[in-house]
């Protein structure tokens, strides 16, 4: 079953990086975490952290990865010895050394020691202990169990020695050892008749130390119903390396109403409802609640809330910085809605918030003298007042545990909760970065989702250039590619827009949510000059995308048709600029797919030239919007002969501008002819329905049609708004209505120029 259960896992984890390049941000992905619990010594419950990506529990491949420091037994030996071996020599014989390295000339320290003080007893004892393993050795090797009865056989023998062994025992000391390798070789040998003997003659007592939860966990193979349930809960909070086989062998069925009924202490019932609680995805206060009323120094209490802590960080951060739902779901956040959108997430975002006070409320209820950890709960209140918005509450509490836990490795985290909490503790509009937490930035500019969280606390207090510049240092971890640890979030221009659109790059999301007015401020930010130190490196990325980012500006001002100000945005870039981007030549990041290779006031794609270039210019940005300004000038000017002309050329352009067109890299820096419905073209970019749908185009060719003097012209224009409609030279219902004589020379492509000749 062992196995069966790997290749379950590794066909699960193939399974993942099998649909990565169809990658949809979900899970640990886009989970939000600023308490991380590696931080807090608990590391023999890592298979119970909180995690999105797991089915209960976490079943790593490698039990190992879950041990406490020091193991148990390790520090039995050590003790033993009375410390005067290290522990490493002690776990060097466990781990590595074998029957025959147990001799007097042994290079190990502890087995010198045990020579040396002639500790007979106890080189017996690991000599037997070693011959367990070889006994076990034989059965796991012969995997296709070709020498089955054999093996058996010889397991059978040494298993009965070692019950005599026990048996013969006098040192209690030495008895519940052997007793515990007579019990788990007794299991390896499906003697469950022994089990039950061995460990209830001698681990009945009163003493309920590692031996015994170790052979404990044997003989609740021979139980069942409530007795198992109760010993399984047992083991999870007070065996720390039985902590992970506990639930692994025994979680399933687990009913705590059963359990209860065979508590027989307080501790018990603690442990019952601890053990309850790892299943657990939604709230959980009301065990914690009873496993510190039934026994407040249970040390998997700490453990639990911080997990719960980790729950709410979920429930509140995720949603509110990334406008993703949590990476788990219950209750309220897993009703049906056709609409999920910023507004939305942020109202639920709030009222788990109201959970967030409930658990601070108990926190600080709770005695920090009866409690084990004191340094978890603590950390946790900080965490828990940033998240209820007691701010000033929260920069207090952290003061005190600066100078209460100076040295702990937690101060890592509660500084980075203290650089955003005094960030979030300002006024609307008058955010900045603070003086005192600039090197705090620096020092963890590698954490993405606490720069991110960072960046998002400035953009909401209205400082959205010192926020963007935050977001943009995340991409200088991409170098290493991309992977689950780097952020992306989810936003729209609209607040109660359902058409939330993924971001990575701070570039993507500026193109998609701001204006121009946003950006121009930042554009306007990055001619500053004499920055700081600081400033230098927070605006890094953004001061080398500077021309980027005029270009966005740019572009943003031609969707916004602001062409005076995208004139001057496109003349403030630098010449070499132009030439390394929107051709072939991809030196920059504009290369082949964003050529203008096409003149959009004459040309069109997939069609053949039918109109004279009178005007040749190099096709760029600026140049094109120098003609978008000039034809518009010239088209608006009563006293122009050729008004029809300029706005046939105008309309040309706007439908080249379009996701139709040759020039579409005026408005946008992907593009796609997929059909999106009414609502989303309503709460996507400004200019979306313009775009998708060539209005402009559309009127200008109205334009030029009442402008036009002479019949065909006149049937051109008519033509080709159904052409900007429609996408397709094909029957145009225009034409056939106002010129029928004309429709049949129209239906296609061919007499184009002949139509266009015939403008005089």
């Amino acid at each position: 079953m062992k196995r069966f259960l790997v290749f379950i896992v590794l066909l699960v984890s193939s399974f993942y990086k099998g649909i990565a390049c169809g990658y949809s941000p979900y899970g640990e992905d886009i989970r939000y975490c600023l308490l991380r619990p590696e931080y807090f010594k608990y590391s023999h419950y890592m298979a119970f952290y909180y995690n999105a990506n797991l089915w209960g529990f976490d079943y790593d491949l490698n039990p190992n990865s879950y041990k406490t420091s020091v193991e148990a037994n390790i520090l039995d030996w050590y003790n033993f010895a009375n410390r005067k071996v290290s522990i490493e020599s002690i776990e060097d014989f466990n781990n590595n050394l074998t029957l025959t390295d147990i001799n007097p000339k042994s290079n190990n320290d502890f087995i010198q020691y045990l020579y040396k003080n002639n500790k007979q007893d106890a080189i017996a004892y690991l000599k037997t202990a070693k011959n367990c393993e070889i006994i076990n050795g034989f059965f796991e090797q012969d995997v296709w169990e070709r020498n089955e009865a054999v093996n058996t056989n010889k397991r059978g023998d040494f298993l009965d020695k070692l019950v005599r062994i026990t048996q013969q025992e006098h040192n209690p000391y030495f008895k519940r050892k052997y007793a515990f390798l007579a019990t788990r070789l007794a299991y390896y040998a499906g003697k469950t008749d022994v089990i039950k003997t061995v460990f209830e003659d001698n681990f009945n007592g009163n003493k309920k130390d590692y031996l015994y939860y170790w052979s404990l966990f044997f003989y609740n193979f021979t139980k069942s119903g409530g007795e198992s349930m109760l010993n399984t809960a047992n083991l999870m909070a007070d065996c720390p390396e039985k902590t992970y086989a506990s639930y692994y062998y025994f979680h399933d069925g687990f009913k705590i109403s059963e359990a209860l009924k065979h508590a027989r202490s307080k501790e018990e019932i603690a442990n019952v409802y601890a053990y309850a609680s790892v299943q657990k995805v939604d709230k959980n206060l009301d065990y914690l609640k009873e496993i510190y009323k039934n026994n407040p120094k249970s040390e998997i209490l700490g453990f639990l809330l911080l997990r719960e802590i980790n729950k709410i960080e979920d429930w509140v951060y995720t949603p509110y910085y990334s406008n993703y739902l949590p990476s788990t779901q219950f209750d309220y956040w897993s009703e049906d809605n056709d609409k999920i959108t910023t507004e939305i997430l942020r109202d639920r975002s709030e009222k788990d918030r109201f959970y967030a006070l409930e658990v601070l409320d108990f926190v600080v209820s709770i005695d920090l003298k009866a409690i084990q950890n004191p340094l978890v709960w603590e950390a946790s209140q900080i965490n828990l007042l940033f998240m209820t918005r007691k701010y000033d509450d929260c920069l207090q509490q952290i003061a005190s545990f600066e100078k209460k836990f100076k040295n702990d490795k937690s101060l890592e985290e509660i500084e980075k909760i203290k650089a955003i909490c005094i960030t979030a503790n300002q006024e609307n509009g008058k955010a900045i970065i603070k003086p005192e937490i600039q090197n705090v930035i620096l020092k963890y500019k590698k954490d993405v989702r606490f720069i991110f969280a960072l960046g998002r606390e400035l953009e909401f207090k209205g400082n959205i250039t010192d926020g963007i510049a935050l977001i943009s240092l995340l991409e200088s971890n991409f170098d290493n590619g991309y992977d689950i640890s780097d952020v992306e979030w989810q936003g729209n221009r609209i607040q109660t827009s359902g058409n939330l659109e993924v971001f990575y790059t701070y570039f993507d999301y500026l193109d998609f949510v701001y204006s121009a007015k946003y950006l121009q401020i930042i554009v306007n930010k990055l001619k500053v000059g004499n920055l700081s130190q600081f400033e230098k490196a927070i605006y890094a990325k953004l001061l080398k995308d500077n021309d980027y980012l005029k270009d966005l500006l740019g572009t943003k001002y031609i969707r916004e048709n602001q062409l005076s100000n995208a004139l001057i945005t496109f003349k403030s870039i630098d010449e070499r600029y132009w030439e390394d981007n929107y051709n072939a030549w991809e030196r920059g990041n504009y290369g082949d797919d964003y050529t203008f290779d096409q003149n959009p006031f004459y040309d069109f794609k997939h069609t053949e030239n039918f109109i004279e270039h009178k005007e040749r210019f190099l096709v760029t940005k600026l140049s094109i919007t120098e003609h978008l300004i000039k034809y518009t000038n010239l088209a608006n000017n009563p006293k122009i002969k050729n008004r029809d002309y300029y706005y046939f050329l105008l309309a040309n352009c706007y439908y080249n501008m379009s996701d139709y067109g040759n020039s579409w890299m005026m408005r946008r820096y992907s593009s796609s002819t997929s059909y999106f419905d009414q609502n989303y073209e309503n709460e996507s970019y400004i200019d979306e329905i313009e775009y998708r749908n060539k209005l402009k185009a559309v009127a200008y060719y109205k334009l030029a049609f009442q402008n036009a003097k002479t019949a065909k012209f006149k049937a051109l224009c008519l033509r080709m708004m159904d052409y900007a409609e429609e996408n397709v030279y094909s029957d145009s219902k225009r034409v056939a209505t106002q010129f029928p004589e004309y429709s049949g020379d129209l239906s296609g492509c061919e007499n184009l120029a002949d139509y266009f000749k015939s403008r005089r």
